[in-house]
């Protein structure tokens, strides 16, 4: 929706500090009036879920004489102006994410802003501000070819059949986590698909263990990207016997 303060009012009504940080919209709608405004639930990394409101809309950035238009979102926490936004990039289906020291793989947007985010100093617009100056010398997306996009679409429609179904699996008393064992999940194959599954399995939080088999010849590519996110709960092998990697 458009702005609205009273809307907003209205939808804000379980935040703890609900009027300043309407107030605080109103700054960022006068910095950048085209973001629209929402109620989504959040999952977080512990799988709790939370009705938040979110934003999203185009930031101008320049890099190297060209202007781009990169698109972001950013979810406010009830606990809002005293804890920070959590930002993400919201590529189209012809974005690829350049994961770099500000992008993770997610396309979550990391920077010290946010680290030092202290109210009443830190306030959105200069977030955004930073965020566009960090874009700048370091651009976040890509545009990928025609064959790279309709891969990117195959790969994620392939990662929602995978995992369709199981995104509440937590909040049902799961049998598994009831009789306390052990649920682990093997991915076998690296290169691009196996990465994503990795991470899309990992995000959905549905496993004590999760280890990836890579069989390629060398280390191709995201495997070493992969190595340096240190997820919790995944093991990266390299070749070894199948039989005995999938039974332990």
């Amino acid at each position: 929706m458009e702005f609205d303060s009273e809307a907003l009012r209205r939808l804000l009504g379980k935040y703890k500090f609900r009027d300043l940080t309407v107030e605080e919209l109103k700054n960022v709608n006068m910095f950048f009036p085209h973001f629209r405004y929402s109620m989504d639930t959040y999952v977080f990394k512990d799988s709790s879920q939370k009705d938040l409101l979110n934003f999203t809309g185009t930031i101008p950035v320049i890099y190297q004489g060209n202007t781009y238009n990169i698109p972001i979102r950013l979810w406010i926490l009830d606990s809002h102006p005293f804890a920070p936004p959590i930002c993400f990039l919201k590529p189209t289906a012809n974005m690829g994410i350049l994961v770099g020291k500000h992008v993770d793989a997610q396309g979550r947007i990391y920077l010290p802003y946010l680290q030092n985010w202290s109210h009443p100093k830190s306030v959105i617009v200069g977030l955004i501000k930073e965020m566009i100056a960090k874009f700048q010398d370091e651009l976040p997306l890509c545009s990928l070819s025609s064959s790279d996009e309709a891969r990117q679409v195959d790969l994620l429609a392939y990662i929602a059949k995978i995992t369709e179904g199981v995104s509440d699996i937590n909040s049902k008393n799961w049998a598994n986590r009831e009789n306390k064992t052990v649920n682990k999940i093997t991915v076998v194959g690296g290169g691009e698909l196996g990465i994503a599954c990795t991470l899309a399995i990992s995000a959905k939080g549905i496993a004590d263990k999760l280890v990836l088999l890579d069989f390629s010849e060398g280390t191709k590519g995201g495997m070493m990207d992969l190595d340096i996110f240190n997820l919790p709960n995944v093991e990266i092998s390299k070749g070894g016997d199948l039989h005995s990697q999938l039974s332990g």
